[in-house]
């Protein structure tokens, strides 16, 4: 039995993760950081605990990505990268004055993309995403972005024509009940058939829904992104589960949620595709 820091439960999964699967969402909080002015305070969540995680769940590769609490400070997501060693990638944050020589530098310590979050920061407009977007395009980056249903569609225009690939975290925040019915679907399901969006099997605050009565609605949207890009999908913990713990709810059990891919896959070459290939490629592992 495995006790792990800011997650629920102590069993492994019941999935066995083929060699080299890869959490492509997940966060380090360092005390030696400080939080940006206004961010919400989290407790510490160090490289030492994750390490526990990825013994438990049985995944090598991780992707650090930068939490919205530090701002357009990198140096938490940054040392954390370095110490999880060469099986590590990073997205980090950029502003819209940052320098193409700050990119190179972050390049070289992992990152591989930014991420641009609209639904919970201030610190990025959707103005600003194409300067950004052909500034790391030499690098081979891609834009993470961080938005709800509402944001996807009025956003749309900016996102399909960018000259790097885009990564939707949390499958998008699609409303999980009825999602499939909300205008928003219509319009992922757009840009996935243009071929330069990827989508994050993520939960986030959806991870709520597990054990009530909507959880159904939540495992047939994500088949159904499952069946429409398998070659663009990636999964991802969300831990440490940072809602759970600004919210007071009890945590989610990681073993639980990697298993759902053997629902949202069933068959073992497309989760390797989704943990594996897919990271591989987008990462450069």
């Amino acid at each position: 039995m495995n006790s792990v820091p800011f997650s629920g439960g102590t069993g492994t999964p019941r999935l066995a993760v083929p060699a080299d699967a890869c959490d492509c969402h997940m966060h380090i909080f360092d005390g030696r950081h400080p939080f940006a002015e206004g961010a919400p305070a989290v407790p510490r969540a160090g490289v030492e605990d994750y390490k526990l995680l990825q013994k438990r769940l049985g995944t090598s590769r991780a992707v650090v990505v930068a939490p919205s609490m530090y701002g357009l400070d990198n140096r938490c997501t940054i040392g954390a990268t370095a110490a999880l060693g060469p099986q590590a990638r990073c997205v980090v944050t950029l502003g819209e004055d940052t320098p193409a020589a700050e990119v190179s530098r972050l390049h070289a310590h992992g990152a591989r993309g930014f991420r641009f979050n609209l639904y919970r920061s201030k610190t990025n407009r959707i103005d600003t995403l194409r300067s950004i977007a052909e500034r790391v395009a030499p690098f081979g980056w891609h834009a993470q972005i961080m938005l709800d249903a509402d944001q996807l569609i009025d956003g749309e225009p900016h996102l399909r024509d960018l000259p790097i690939p885009v990564v939707l975290d949390h499958m998008a925040r699609l409303p999980q009940s009825g999602g499939r019915s909300h205008p928003a679907y219509a319009v992922m399901q757009s840009l996935l058939d243009r071929g330069n969006t990827w989508l994050k099997l993520s939960l986030a605050t959806a991870v709520r829904l597990v054990g009530s009565p909507a959880e159904a609605e939540l495992h047939v949207l994500a088949r159904s992104w499952v069946s429409l890009a398998p070659e663009r999908l990636l999964w991802g913990s969300d831990w440490p589960h940072v809602m759970a713990t600004l919210e007071s709810r009890r945590m989610p059990d990681d073993a639980a949620l990697l298993d759902f891919l053997q629902d949202w896959a069933p068959e073992p070459e497309l989760r390797r595709r989704i943990l594996v290939d897919n990271p591989a490629k987008l990462y450069g592992f």
